[in-house]
């Protein structure tokens, strides 16, 4: 009964390991440009003053600062999904970033409970949403290209 508890947990924690492995690759994408710069300006995301606050070493209230962070993450995957009206999912890889942020976001809550590093879980936080950022302004940018191309006359 012990040896298949050590091996349910082994597993459970591989598994896990393996799953941040693939997420982490994903948000390693490179985009043609930094589209999160302009996405997060125009629609007033609050994760890029999260990233200075951090760059800076100031450690931003929990409770203002986890707000943030889900009120961006509900807005991005948002407009993910209803950037094109064609494809109202998530790719694969978007949602495994999706599941990622949920992880972080639970793993900065028994962070901050447990008076952790709660510094690391929102850099990690804070480059998921980046990412979504990044994936907004290119499926945006790339609409407006083919529309530009249906419509030459516009």
């Amino acid at each position: 009964m012990v040896t298949s508890t050590v091996v349910l947990m082994m597993s459970g924690a591989l598994f896990l390991f393996y799953l941040q492995t693939i997420c982490e690759k994903a948000l390693k994408r490179e985009f043609s440009r930094p589209y999160f710069l302009e996405v997060s300006h125009a629609i007033q995301l609050e994760f890029p003053q999260l990233q200075e606050a951090l760059a800076e070493g100031a450690s931003p209230e929990y409770a203002q600062m986890q707000l943030a962070l889900q009120s961006d993450f509900f807005t991005l995957r948002y407009l993910l999904k209803n950037a094109d009206p064609s494809h109202r999912r998530l790719s694969r890889g978007e949602r495994l970033v999706v599941l990622y942020f949920r992880f972080q976001l639970f793993s900065l809550a028994v962070r901050h409970a447990l008076n952790l590093q709660e510094n690391q879980a929102v850099q990690r936080l804070t480059t998921a949403l980046q990412f979504f950022a990044n994936s907004v302004g290119e499926k945006l940018a790339t609409d407006l290209v083919a529309g530009a191309q249906a419509n030459p006359d516009a």
